[in-house]
């Protein structure tokens, strides 16, 4: 319990320190960053570093609030947060807006870890609602720093997690009245029976709050704006390690705690996803620079994870968390070009583009890389869960997963038109005549994150072996039975 609730505080703690400093503080905040990554590291392999890992701040009809518990999918989303962290403040290294964005990062990372750990729901909303507040500031205070994007964001996660609250007060009263208990713990709460209509309503309420993280089509128009005015840097970690949050929220406590009302709506989320991994893909089809290209690029994939999650189905369920992991490296990747870019000097809008692999071949190199694994090419890492998700979604609803493929051959038209846009071609006469390729600190960082590229796509089974017991909770027949998550 005390390395988890480590992992939680301290980079609240290092957040408040920067935040009193006047000067930048890089080397403070990737110290402890480098710190969070090697706990993550312990809590993930260490020998009997799972299960329920203490309770404390009891309060009655409240429950223990701070009850942390390490699963094998918590863990392992906490160690892609915890990798992201110093990934996204290297990136941000030469930003003057560095100390602002290390501190919502810091803050993010702790509140994400408290969501991956946390047994008690109402301690789970407070983390989510700490991660929407520190995530409108990153938007507000780096990049061009757009009061009313931080605004977008803000209300389309508060509204949405306002109503996440309200189901959640709607279960636990209505299992204090069938059980005497009141709690707000998960495995109270899965035990609550709801019949009739109420149930779809419930869980209506909780998908607002979560999907609109991921985000889920409709709920992704803050996307376009947040991710386009962050700094890239951030949103390396907005992209990449906040969505997880909605998408484990639905898989460990609103799926668990109204399974069948999941069932009734699993149909419309199959759909809901379909059609927003095919938007999103011609969104960032007709992107008008590269921050909106990455930005709706990463949409399309997450509302693909969204339709494996919400069908159900063991192997759809497998690849969609697959997928989550993936997509945290690949857009880490995608976003670490743009933000490469812009340090050079380069806006990103199309018309300033044009040949630029002539002047700086090695960031092309690593470019056509993570285009390649965006579009899913086999062998790099998105590949195996854009399969198995389509795969389980063809099972459940043919004529919506097929739409989701659409989307997916519409990505590879995407990335490739948005490279040779940028890299092929004659030499664009507003480029800088001395542009630096690479450096070798950026090389090392391209290379930790495609090395890792590479692991997942040659060797899924590094996360697919354990997802057969860790989601087994998810099979139709547990769900229709009522059995509670992770």
């Amino acid at each position: 319990m005390i390395l988890v609730t480590v992992l939680i505080l301290l980079p609240w703690g290092a957040a408040l320190w920067l935040s009193a400093q006047k000067q930048s503080g890089q080397y403070f905040a990737m110290s402890i960053a480098l710190v969070e990554l090697l706990l993550a590291l312990i809590q993930r392999f260490a020998p009997g570093a799972s299960g329920t890992l203490g309770h404390a701040l009891h309060i009655p009809y409240l429950g223990s609030l701070w009850t942390l518990h390490a699963g094998p999918l918590g863990s392992t989303l906490a160690l892609l947060c915890a990798l992201l962290i110093p990934v996204s403040l290297a990136f941000a290294w030469r930003l003057p807006e560095f100390r602002a964005l290390a501190s919502a990062v810091l803050v993010m990372s702790g509140a994400l870890f408290g969501i991956f750990f946390a047994q008690n729901v109402l301690m789970f909303y407070i983390f989510y609602e700490i991660l929407a507040l520190a995530g409108a500031f990153l938007i507000l205070r780096s990049g061009h720093k757009s009061r009313a994007a931080a605004l977008q964001f803000l209300l389309y996660t508060f509204v949405g997690s306002l109503l996440f609250l309200v189901a959640l007060v709607v279960v636990y009263v209505l299992h204090g009245q069938q059980t005497g208990i009141y709690n707000f713990s998960i495995l109270q709460l899965a035990d609550t029976r709801i019949t009739g209509g109420l149930g779809i309503w419930l869980f209506l309420g909780m998908v607002a709050g979560l999907a609109v993280k991921m985000p889920l089509f409709p709920l992704h128009s803050w996307a376009g704006t947040g991710y386009g005015n962050a700094a890239p840097a951030g949103s390396v970690f907005l992209s990449g390690a906040a969505v997880t949050a909605g998408a484990y929220g639905l898989i460990h406590f609103a799926i668990p705690m109204l399974p069948q009302a999941a069932l009734e709506f699993a149909p419309v989320g199959i759909i809901l996803g379909a059609i927003g991994t095919l938007y999103g893909a011609f969104l960032a089809l007709n992107a008008a620079n590269l921050r909106l290209f990455a930005a709706w690029a990463s949409v399309s994939h997450m509302n693909l994870v969204a339709l494996g999650l919400f069908a159900l189905q063991t192997q759809a369920i497998h690849g969609s968390v697959f997928l989550l992991i993936a997509h945290g490296v690949v857009s880490a990747g995608l976003f670490g070009v743009v933000s490469i870019m812009e340090s050079r000097g380069l806006t990103g809008e199309w018309a300033g583009l044009g040949g630029l692999f002539r002047r700086a071949p090695r960031l092309g190199a690593w470019m056509l890389f993570f285009f390649l694994a965006g579009m899913g090419l086999p062998g790099l890492a998105n590949f195996p869960g854009e399969f198995l998700s389509l795969a389980g979604a063809f099972q459940a609803l043919p004529w919506a997963a097929g739409l989701a493929t659409l989307g997916i051959l519409a990505g590879v038209v995407y990335f490739l038109r948005a490279y040779e846009r940028i890299m092929l071609g004659p030499l664009n006469e507003t480029l800088p005549d001395t542009l630096a390729d690479l450096q070798q600190s950026e090389w090392l960082l391209f290379w930790v994150l495609g090395l890792l590229t590479l692991w997942l796509g040659l060797d899924p089974q590094v996360i697919l072996a354990h997802l057969g017991t860790l989601l087994s909770i998810h099979s139709g027949d547990v769900i229709a039975g009522g059995g509670h998550g992770l």
